[in-house]
């Protein structure tokens, strides 16, 4: 299944045909040039995109060390969850570390569509909230293993 040019995460996929079909309906492609900047932290989170190809860091300022990354994503990930947060900003930063296709998805059309459906909202944040999860455990993972070799140095 594509979403304006790129593949849909596989655990999106795990959708029903409808569901997956009125999710693909509220994407466009982008595209992002190698080093692009894709957003800030702190700044104000307000898109999401499914990562067809390429690969996008994401980093992290940490006192004493800087800029650390984080995790970095490939083709099926999604990227930016921030805009489900009671305070929509961006956690971390994100950058292309490659040339990255990907579908944006439309946030206003997506809250919109799934305050008028319920359904279709319950099944994708249910979708969505898999990865997020999978997501935090490798960030956690990440942070707890930077906070350890710190005190190593």
């Amino acid at each position: 299944m594509t979403a304006g040019g790129t593949v849909l995460p596989s655990l999106l996929a795990a959708l029903g045909d409808e569901h997956r079909r009125r999710l693909t309906a509220l994407t466009s492609p982008v595209r992002f040039g190698e080093g692009e900047v894709i957003f800030r932290e702190g700044t104000p989170a307000t898109r999401c995109w499914l990562i067809g190809s390429g690969s996008v860091v994401l980093t992290t300022h940490v006192p004493g060390r800087g800029a650390v990354a984080l995790e970095t994503l490939h083709g099926g990930d999604v990227l930016g969850w921030s805009w489900l947060g009671a305070r929509p900003v961006w956690q971390f930063a994100a950058h292309a570390a490659a040339a990255t296709e990907a579908a944006e998805i439309d946030i206003t059309a997506l809250e919109r569509m799934a305050g008028a459906e319920p359904e279709f909202g319950y099944v994708v944040t249910r979708a969505l909230s898999g990865l997020l999860i999978a997501r935090l455990q490798s960030t956690r993972a990440r942070l707890l293993d930077l906070y350890a070799n710190r005190r190593e140095m």
